[in-house]
């Protein structure tokens, strides 16, 4: 996951200006307690995300986890074509991550599956 890549990498670079700033005796206790609240809000934020993350993948079935983004664009455009009724929230498939697609993907064949049951 990228976010928890880039606040790992912020995170590391933080530490490491907190650490010189604190031996040089910059940061004034109030610096201090707000620069914790920042970083545990950080972690508080990086924890929702994550569990939505996992919360995503673990409700799109593993074929469609294990396709490369090539495939789920034609799957995609297969099924959005045979079934014009179906509706997405995207007009812009291009903007989002793999894992994102993935989950779209998820969504149309879930609908389609939908569709296709006797009423």
């Amino acid at each position: 996951m990228t976010m928890t890549k880039n606040f790992r990498i912020y995170e590391a670079l933080a530490h490491e200006a907190a650490e010189d700033a604190s031996r040089r005796r910059e940061l004034t206790p109030e610096q201090r307690a707000q620069s914790r609240e920042i970083y545990e809000s950080g972690l508080a934020r990086l924890d929702v995300a994550t569990r939505r993350h996992k919360q995503a993948r673990a409700r799109v079935r593993p074929s469609i986890l294990a396709m490369v983004r090539d495939a789920v664009e034609r799957r995609l455009d297969a099924l959005l074509g045979s079934h014009p009724s179906v509706v997405i929230a995207y007009r812009d498939l291009t903007a989002l991550s793999d894992d994102d697609l993935r989950s779209v993907l998820e969504d149309v064949e879930r609908q389609v599956e939908t569709m296709a049951r006797p009423s």
